[in-house]
């Protein structure tokens, strides 16, 4: 088994893995302790203040903001403890729910960090026991990208900057990654659906990586799923697979492996409706968790779509990488629950404003022309008959 960094060891520590080397042990908890600061912030309280308030001393809150003393290691009550003194004390409600998704993505980080994918089984990667959702993704995006997640672009002023990492650990990050995949791919006893969830979890989490090489092996591996999976025009749980990778490699810049992917492999009723139902789990629509991807086979699930249908209007945008699988998603979302316009006449006219920008000025396959004609015509005839708004 691989060996993990002691969360009791001192600051500076280093984690010995099983091949011998040496290497930096990670702060393991950069991501909850930048968010706990901006917690305290909100509150208005200084880190003494708030050291006062919770009964410790400066020196403890420094190291949980700075990821040195890790706050998802400290006793259970002690973190439920803080949690309801924060409540009490006015914080930002919606940045204390986020700490629960900032302590998952402190350990996914640590543990890419300090194990060695060769001394662990893929199926019991942290990667590969659950379907995660966006609120968490970027969480752990946020070091890499420096994109503030959606719980911080709420707010009045979000934070311009975010949890950092040394360049090594990127780059170990990275690499843990990418030998994961492979591993993935070779392992015959590793049951097909875990692996599947694995290797398109790790995928998604590549396209973070905005070097050259991490691009050229992306579509190595675009090749490989092919041979392995065939034709993708019924689901499975490896179409899910299939469109991780592209979703990653359209992040780089290479839309193509998308625009095919969207005319073969979402062309049936039951991709188009797994699809959907990916994108209601994303966003958090489907408030349960899931531990399989199984949740987005058969017909669309019981999610209200209204959250969905903002999602992809805000979305339509020219500078978008993902634009033509937004597109198509609105259209196969207003082809099945075409009501959803009529209950929000705002969003049909804000929505027509956006189609209307998005065919003036964007790079669209065309088909994606197309649909996104269709629902300019649909939304124009609906416009028509809604009370008009007097300014």
């Amino acid at each position: 088994m691989a060996h993990r960094a002691s969360r009791l060891a001192g600051d500076g520590a280093a984690v010995r893995t099983g091949g011998g080397a040496s290497v930096a042990r990670p702060r393991d908890g950069i991501i909850t302790g930048y968010l706990l600061k901006l917690i305290r912030q909100s509150t208005g309280l200084s880190q003494e203040g708030l050291a006062e308030q919770v009964g410790v001393d400066r020196n403890t809150v420094q190291g949980w903001e700075s990821g040195r003393r890790s706050l998802t290691g400290t006793r259970v009550a002690t973190l439920v403890e803080l949690r309801h003194r924060l409540r009490q004390l006015g914080a930002d409600s919606r940045l204390l729910v986020a700490l629960d998704d900032a302590a998952e993505a402190d350990y996914v980080l640590a543990y890419t960090l300090t194990t060695e994918p060769g001394e662990s089984r893929p199926s019991t990667h942290p990667l590969a026991c659950w379907v995660p959702k966006r609120s968490f993704a970027y969480l752990l995006a946020w070091p890499f990208t420096g994109q503030s997640p959606i719980v911080l672009r709420q707010q009045a002023e979000p934070s311009r900057r975010g949890p950092a990492l040394t360049q090594e650990e990127r780059a170990r990050f990275f690499h843990h990654l990418r030998m994961t995949a492979e591993q993935a791919l070779t392992d015959r006893g590793l049951n097909e659906a875990r692996g599947t969830l694995l290797r398109r979890n790790v995928y998604y989490s590549l396209s973070w990586n905005p070097s050259s090489e991490a691009t050229a092996w992306l579509g190595e591996l675009e090749q490989g799923e092919e041979r392995r999976l065939g034709q993708l025009d019924t689901w499975s749980p490896s179409w899910t697979a299939a469109r991780s990778l592209v979703v990653a490699r359209a992040r780089r810049g290479d839309k193509d492996p998308l625009r095919r992917f969207i005319r073969t492999a979402l062309s049936s009723d039951a991709c188009q409706a797994a699809n959907l139902n990916y994108w209601a789990y994303w966003i958090g629509e489907i408030p349960e968790t899931h531990s399989s991807d199984e949740f987005m086979a058969g017909d669309l699930g019981p999610w209200p779509g209204t959250a969905l249908l903002r999602r992809f209007a805000a979305n339509l945008v020219a500078t978008e990488p993902l634009a033509d699988l937004y597109v198509h998603s609105l259209w196969a979302l207003l082809e099945r629950r075409g009501r959803l316009l009529e209950d929000d006449p705002q969003l049909a006219r804000t929505l027509a404003e956006r189609v209307e920008a998005l065919l003036a000025e964007g790079d669209l396959s065309a088909q994606s022309r197309r649909e996104l004609e269709q629902v300019h015509y649909g939304v124009r005839l609906l416009e028509k008959s809604l009370p008009r708004v007097v300014t």
